[in-house]
């Protein structure tokens, strides 16, 4: 099995399909939640919610335009909540082999329970009227009543109209394998599903104000979401009157997303529900600390994407290996895992080694220059720099460059200077970086930065 999102689109926590026939009746009828625990936020715009019986999870999101709920909490796996994922395929703790509907999700601690009904445990929380911090120890949502071997934290702010959120899983796994990336949701969002309209802008020229996408879906399919790339790096779901929920990631540009049945109810318990996510692949390693931030936005569309876009980095992006990954991944390779010392040193094997950077786009005329800090030891005398342009499924030796190294273990800065090729064009999502020489045991690679720019 693998952590392929297809076989998660058949799976999904969608509630949705299977969960009540398939995790109810294999525990012979409708298990009994705790009663709600809530503590909220109210700026007087907004009013969000967590329920602390439910692993601090949001379950309440509202605001003085819409003082109804708009969170959909059908089932322990919709809500606001953290969701991770890395292998085995399937995970298999103490014995107890995960629900065979959901077994090709392998290690998925999310944050309200698990898909027997089983809530996650909050372990410490505070709430001072300004911010709600809250600790919890997941559950591993394919496994009946099995907490996952990790620790969730959210800090959460109001500002106006925005909610300010920031997230952290510090992993504590016994498994030291270092397994393929996978992609995590950052956070699952799952509203009611009279926000069925799931609205981004997906074009070439991001903060133009060129026409917004109504990305659509078709929910009967075996993968029911629609993935695409937000260049302005955010999405909404809103109603047929333009006015809903913004999700914004800055530091991203992948999300996943749409409507999952043919309600359109405000019912927060309703099968029906719409769903988005911001995505990113991550080798999830067994001791990681991972932190990642997202902003959310009740209001009309237009306000949503107008606040959105002022206070989005337009820069081109710098990626600085001081203290994580900084979202780019190893595929058959192995580097030196957590904790990080201030580069990313990557050990070479017998297959060709790729790191592959987050989706993030931008214009490659703003930024035809690459510097690399990097030091090689071993064999390695190149390495072929691939990008993806927008629309591209894969990377292409077509879109590649090679950049000359020396292999003396010296940290020096290559630039490698992209406009050379007439490849480099348009709107660049996402970079990739393989050995174009050969490399033998032992041979490594360390970075320390790898910085886009103009000149």
């Amino acid at each position: 099995m693998t952590c392929s999102w297809t076989l998660r689109g058949r799976l999904l926590r969608w509630g949705l399909l299977v969960l009540a026939a398939g995790c109810i009746s294999a525990l012979g009828g409708q298990p009994s939640l705790p009663e709600p625990k809530m503590t909220f936020l109210d700026n007087g715009e907004v009013r969000i919610g967590m329920d602390l019986a439910l692993g601090g999870a949001v379950t309440h999101l509202s605001c003085k335009e819409h003082p109804g709920n708009l969170i959909n909490s059908a089932d322990l796996g919709r809500q606001i909540q953290m969701s991770h994922y890395s292998g085995p395929w399937p995970f298999v703790a103490g014995g107890k082999k995960p629900h065979p509907a959901w077994a090709g999700l392998g290690w998925n601690p999310i944050q309200t329970g698990d898909c027997y009904m089983n809530p996650s445990k909050v372990v410490e929380h505070s709430n001072d009227g300004r911010e709600i911090h809250i600790q919890c120890i997941p559950m591993q949502w394919p496994l009946n009543n099995v907490p996952g071997d990790c620790l969730f934290e959210t800090w959460t702010t109001l500002e106006g109209p925005v909610v300010h959120m920031r997230y952290r899983c510090t992993s504590r796994r016994v498994d030291t394998t270092l397994y393929r990336p996978c992609p995590q949701e950052l956070p699952a969002v799952y509203t009611i599903s009279k926000l069925w309209r799931l609205m981004s802008y997906t074009g070439e020229r991001p903060f133009t104000g060129e026409a917004l996408t109504h990305v659509t879906n078709d929910w009967r399919k075996p993968w029911p979401w629609t993935r695409f790339v937000a260049t302005e790096r955010w999405a909404a779901l809103v109603n047929d009157a333009d006015w809903g929920l913004g999700v914004f990631k800055d530091d991203g540009g992948e999300f996943h997303g749409g409507i999952h049945g043919d309600g359109r109810s405000e019912d927060p318990k309703h099968g029906s529900t719409a769903y988005v996510a911001p995505i990113h692949v991550e080798n999830f390693d067994h001791n990681i600390v991972y932190d990642h931030r997202t902003e959310f936005m009740v209001g009309r569309l237009e306000a949503i994407r107008r606040h959105f876009n002022n206070v989005a980095t337009r820069t081109p992006p710098v990626w600085r290996f001081q203290r994580d990954r900084q979202h780019w991944v190893v595929r058959d390779a192995a580097d030196q895992g957590f904790p990080w010392r201030g580069e990313w040193r990557i050990r070479l094997g017998a297959r060709k080694a790729r790191l592959e950077s987050p989706t993030h786009p931008w214009r490659a005329e703003g930024a035809p220059v690459m510097s690399l800090e990097i030091a090689v030891t071993g064999q390695v005398t190149a390495a072929r720099v691939f990008w993806k342009r927008l629309g591209e499924a894969g990377f292409d030796s077509r879109r590649s460059l090679l950049v000359e190294l020396r292999p003396d273990g010296v940290y020096r800065t290559c630039r490698l200077d992209l406009a050379a090729s007439p490849e480099y064009r348009g709107l660049v999502i996402g970079l990739a970086i393989e050995p174009a020489s050969d490399s033998g045991p032992g041979d490594e690679i360390a970075i320390r930065s790898i910085r886009m720019s103009r000149d």
